[in-house]
């Protein structure tokens, strides 16, 4: 059995003020997501990975460092391109009201029907494009460390892609329980026959002690 961490990054400044960050956006984390970071990792702190894995994107490598600093343990991190958060293309770093106003049937699709979401009027990236290189790197993860604890450290949209996808869900269903809360740790399962199984779901109890 492999059992798999997810965990989304800090909030930003950019999520703060309401703005797409996607694949190719980026802003600094919060001082006080600094300090949830460092909470996360002493949360994990009793659980032996093996390895961490991170989107290339600053938010998410700096997540990921302080969480491996504060779990006193000597983890090795891999940057991986298949977990950049989807890509927005002209929306990025654009308020969600500028998306809302040119695109409002898309920006609904985004939110509410992944499987009618169509970005290419603005040139982003689509739900079945994101969940293909998104897949490739957790599914060759596991197949490289079998019976091993794994971190995955990313985006919010990135991870309940990924998560309702390994768990055999449809695209439509991809945003049904919303997105994942930021520095939540989600744990999943995988046995030796490939079957995905939710352990933990969004867990935010350790940054409220």
């Amino acid at each position: 059995m492999t059992r798999l961490y997810f965990v989304r990054h800090g909030k930003t400044v950019w999520n703060l003020e309401g703005r797409f960050q996607g694949g190719y956006g980026d802003s600094a984390l919060l001082e006080e997501s600094i300090a949830d970071a460092k909470k996360t990792g002493k949360a994990l702190k009793e659980v032996a990975f093996t390895q961490a894995f991170s989107s290339p994107q600053k938010r998410a490598k700096d997540t990921a460092t302080y969480i491996i600093e504060e779990s006193d343990q000597v983890i090795p991190l891999t940057e991986q391109d298949g977990l950049r958060e989807i890509g927005f293309g002209e929306w990025e770093g654009q308020l969600f009201s500028y998306a809302e106003e040119l695109h409002p049937e898309e920006y609904h699709n985004l939110r509410s029907h992944p499987e009618k979401y169509d970005p290419s009027a603005f040139g982003g990236e689509d739900y079945l494009t994101l969940i293909e290189r998104s897949q490739q790197v957790i599914k060759e993860a596991v197949k490289k460390y079998p019976n091993d604890n794994l971190l995955f450290v990313a985006h919010g949209v990135t991870l309940i892609t990924v998560i309702h996808s390994l768990l055999g869900e449809n695209t439509r269903e991809i945003r049904s329980k919303g997105l994942l809360s930021n520095t939540s740790v989600s744990i999943l399962d995988v046995d030796t026959n490939d079957n995905y199984s939710v352990v933990a779901w969004n867990d935010t109890s350790h940054l409220e002690k």
